[in-house]
């Protein structure tokens, strides 16, 4: 599933090329993805230009100068593709492809989604969208609210029993994290995806909410990660995946006990029926 990094890239993307741009075609190819697209949607956005984009954890908003916005979610396999489009009458719907939508300016862009785990819908820009509003707070936050940031996690963590792993996974506790990335940051701040979280100190995590802007900061100036289906809205693949420490490492050496000339090995373990890759001698 595209993670923070990957979902700020192609929002990136949309925003680059399409900002102020006039929607003169939309069309669903299907009727239902995660939720049933909305009859409406295609014609309340024709005529509208796309004004302000937005990542909130892993959706994208584009809001429009109509009152209306649209939200995205590219689920497990979304990916969006923008084409520059000289002659829209052999445009015909890719495979798998569940919207398209052409712009005034010259430029197509279609939402395909193998797996239809995404989301399209709109929402009016005055109101907060039912998906996004028991999200939790942003872990890329300026350096002023880092502080605000620890103590809400610890806040919102009550359940202080569970895995510090599956609190990081929840959407409620902080927003955009998958498991690559919470993989990525545990190893950097030492700590092991099986600690839980009440055994965690003030100063354990503060480093390892330092860590996760860390990772996430490496991945969005290297593209992402690319593994399956996800591409920049360009079609180009990310590189981060060439940086990981431990994600999709299992049985392959630790490369900071490596360092200090220790064989150690990356382990994988099942929690909450997902992969957790860790070094048990270097994360505790």
């Amino acid at each position: 599933m595209p993670e923070l990094p990957e979902v700020e890239i192609v929002k990136k993307n949309l925003e680059d090329k399409l900002k102020k741009q006039t929607i003169v075609f939309a069309k669903c190819h299907r009727e239902t993805l995660r939720i049933p697209l909305s009859n409406s949607l295609s014609t309340h956005i024709i005529g509208a230009r796309m004004m302000i984009f937005t990542r909130r954890g892993k959706y994208i908003s584009i809001e429009l100068n109509n009152q209306l916005t649209i939200l995205i979610h590219l689920g497990m396999s979304g990916k969006i593709i923008i084409n520059s489009m000289e002659n829209r009458d052999k445009l015909t719907p890719a495979k798998h492809e569940h919207f398209t939508l052409l712009t005034k300016e010259g430029y197509s862009v279609h939402y395909i989604d193998a797996r239809r785990f995404g989301l399209i819908d709109l929402y009016n820009s005055s109101e907060v969208h039912p998906l996004l509003r028991k999200m939790g707070p942003e872990p890329l936050v300026s350096s002023q609210a880092l502080d605000k940031l620890c103590s809400e996690l610890k806040k919102r963590a009550n359940a202080s029993k569970v895995p510090i792993k599956n609190l990081l996974l929840d959407q409620h506790i902080i927003a955009g994290l998958g498991n690559i990335y919470v993989c990525e940051a545990l190893f950097l701040a030492k700590i092991s995806p099986l600690r839980r979280f009440n055994t965690l100190s003030d100063l354990e995590i503060l480093k390892l909410i330092k860590a996760i802007q860390s990772v996430l900061k490496q991945a969005i100036h290297a593209g992402g990660s690319s593994m399956r289906d996800y591409v920049h809205a360009d079609g180009k693949k990310g590189n981060f995946q060439f940086c990981w420490y431990v994600y999709n490492r299992e049985n392959q050496f630790c490369k900071r006990c490596l360092k200090f000339g220790k064989s150690n090995f990356i382990k994988r373990v099942k929690q909450s029926g997902r992969s957790s890759f860790y070094c048990e001698y270097c994360q505790h």
